[in-house]
């Protein structure tokens, strides 16, 4: 062969290799951006369908669509993962490339991470298709099945699939803390955020489903204490526990219901325990008794309180504690509406749940306490509890569960419903979710605000509260930080003089307005040490004032024992109607809140107090001079002179996380 003829058939081979190499990156590019194309619009399709609450607020259709669009997701996703195959294997190694070197060292990971959200999400799908039906305008379940009993079959018999996608849940929290979203390009960064989103509502559906039978007493009977909480009296765990009912539940079913008045339950021929200090010493109480059980702010402390208090009065020891208060009734009355009580030949709704219970609250002849309306005044809510069980257990048909879930979600999430479970393994569950009320454990900053009413009223709608934390970091570490809370009493009326008095005017209406009578307590990181707190005197109208043996003393801010893992701080004051107060105080803490060398990381954490709504949240972060921001974790509303500042509210729990370097 010449030369010319080996040189030739040399170029052809080469031309031969780069087109059929050309070709097959044409084509391997095709499939790769059918996959990208499709998962695209199977993604838009989702999120068309609803917001992150979309499992909880679809009908049986609906959800029979989210399902096959997840199903499309995964199948796209698996599609890529073919296709890329080699190359993701190296992809982790290529960080190092300019612009798209972030996202190729992530491809891997959230290919994966993508594939066992698909994945979970089918088996939670398959296990639930049982309850299908409910969804549904008619259902197979036979006559006289309610929601509770057809519910605990479903949960029972998809146990193993919630298992399963527990675990493939797991699987992708651990890829999801390999991820830098800091080195991901804008449109991978946003797509990593949507996950973000909608993860924590899977994970959290999914604990509730492994949770339900024991709830639901499959696997035996349980007993439950329900306590009616009183925002408008606000309390450390959400308000005064003006009612209370011994729930027993059993495949679903309630087996028994007992509710009373709070009053009622007492058996003052038992030796009770000493009432807390400040209970004593403010609203002069002797013995503590079951209505005033939740006094500390974390939660399950205070329902073992309750728990003990029942067993000694009632000689009935439960399985666990539920604490509901007006908002997640009000919710929940609308999630079932409209409930027929025809004792009372009334049809009630959300929209006037409240009106009626403050209406049927009322003595009808104007006297006060006394007589047989004092006796049967909370009778209203019984029966209503009463009907809207009864409605769960014998009228399927007319409940909507997206509507009801939804409902519940909302309780659990900001905080209006709190649970607390005797048994370890359930109750470690409802911790991590912190549905049972808890005060969280934080490796950084820490603030909580809580509020005690002991004026013997329900003002607390007209008092508007905000709360602005200051925090400085110094160059040595050192912590400096104030809490101002700010009160305004905005009732309408009231008497000239604030005089703290357990007297029952004969309308609710009335109890709304006047002297607001506060226990502050502020919980703060434990070892912090207080600076200066507010300069206060007993107020003279207070109940211990006027038995003369303090009245006019000062009162120094209280430092009391640690609580929860948390340091507190507490004050004692009155806000009178039309009045306007502020209550500062002033502390160092440890400097473990900033974690890191160069860069350095300072992290807040502001838990909401039960009962509350929105409360206005403003938190600014100094740092060090000549220091400067390089990110922070929650949307900043101002960058400036060397701090961070947040505005925001208390409708749930807030996390902060600024970094910064010098």
């Amino acid at each position: 062969m010449s030369r010319r003829t080996r040189v030739a058939a040399i170029a052809l081979a080469l031309l031969t290799v780069v087109v059929c190499t050309v070709l097959f990156g044409l084509t391997k590019y095709v499939r790769v951006m059918s996959h990208v194309e499709s998962l695209r619009q199977h993604l838009h399709s989702l999120e068309a369908r609803g917001d992150a609450e979309l499992l909880y607020s679809l009908q049986a259709e609906e959800l029979g669509a989210v399902h096959d669009e997840l199903v499309q997701v995964g199948i796209e996703l698996k599609g890529l993962k073919a296709e890329l195959g080699p190359a993701l294997v190296i992809a982790p190694y290529l960080g190092w490339l300019p612009l798209v070197g972030g996202d190729v060292a992530a491809g891997a990971n959230l290919l994966e991470m993508g594939i066992g959200v698909s994945v979970a999400g089918d088996l939670v799908f398959d296990g639930l298709e049982p309850l299908l039906p409910l969804l549904g305008d008619s259902g197979d379940f036979s006559p006289g099945t309610g929601v509770g009993e057809a519910v605990a079959i479903a949960v029972s018999e998809g146990q193993p699939h919630f298992l399963a996608a527990q675990m493939e849940l797991d699987r992708v929290g651990k890829l999801r803390q390999r991820i830098d979203e800091g080195r991901l390009s804008p449109k991978l960064d946003q797509l990593l955020g949507r996950l973000d989103r909608y993860l924590p509502v899977l994970e959290t559906g999914v604990e509730g489903l492994l949770v339900a039978p024991y709830l639901l007493g499959v696997d035996g009977p349980r007993t439950y204490l329900l306590l009616a909480q009183n925002e408008h009296e606000l309390r450390a765990t959400g308000g005064f526990i003006s009612s209370v009912a011994l729930l027993g539940v059993a495949d679903g079913k309630v087996v028994q219901f007992d509710f009373r008045d709070s009053y009622a339950v007492d058996d003052l021929s038992q030796p009770h325990p000493d009432a807390p200090e400040a209970l004593e010493r403010y609203m002069l109480s002797q013995i503590w008794l079951l209505r005033d059980a939740n006094w500390y702010a974390d939660f399950p402390t205070s329902a073992r309180v309750a728990r003990d208090l029942y067993e000694l009065d009632q000689g009935v020891l439960v399985d666990g504690v539920i604490a509901v208060d007006l908002t997640a009734m009000q919710s929940l009355v609308g999630a079932l509406e409209p409930i027929a009580l025809e004792e009372y030949d009334q049809e009630v709704t959300g929209a006037n749940v409240l009106g009626l219970m403050q209406e049927h609250w009322a003595s009808p002849t104007g006297e006060g306490q006394t007589g047989d309306w004092w006796a049967h005044r909370k009778d209203f809510m019984g029966e209503l509890l009463g009907a809207m069980m009864a409605k769960l257990e014998t009228d399927v048909g007319s409940v909507d569960p997206s509507r009801l879930a939804s409902a519940l979600l909302k309780g659990f999430r900001e905080k209006h419903i709190l649970v607390y479970v005797v048994d370890p393994t359930i109750s470690e569950i409802m911790s991590e979710h912190s549905w049972d009320g808890a005060i969280i454990e934080s490796e950084g900053d820490f603030l909580m605000v809580v509020d005690t009413n002991m004026g013997f009223n329900k003002v607390n709608p007209n008092v508007e509260s905000t709360v602005e934390y200051q925090v400085s970091i110094e160059d040595e570490g050192r912590i400096t930080s104030r809490v101002v809370v700010t009160y305004r009493n905005r009732s309408g009326s009231g008497p000239e003089r604030c005089v703290q008095e357990s007297v029952y005017p004969p309308t609710y209406r009335e109890m709304m307005e006047g002297c607001y009578w506060n226990y502050l307590r502020i919980y703060v990181p434990e070892g912090s040490e207080l600076v200066q707190g507010p300069q206060l005197t007993l107020p003279e109208g207070s109940l211990r004032a006027r038995q003369g043996e303090m009245e006019g003393a000062l009162l120094a801010t209280e430092v009391g024992p640690a609580e929860a893992g948390k340091g507190v701080y507490g004050v004692f004051f009155v806000v009178a109607p039309g009045e306007r107060r502020e209550m500062v105080f002033e502390y160092q803490q440890p400097s473990s809140a900033v974690k890191g060398e160069v860069s350095r990381t300072y992290r807040l954490l502001v838990q909401k107090q039960p009962g509350t709504l929105a409360v206005p949240l403003r938190v600014e972060v100094k740092l060090p001079p000549g220091s400067s921001v390089v990110s922070t974790a929650s949307e900043a509303g101002s960058l400036a002179n060397g701090g961070v500042v947040f505005e925001t509210d208390l409708r749930q729990d807030r996390e902060f996380e600024v970094t910064f370097r010098r």
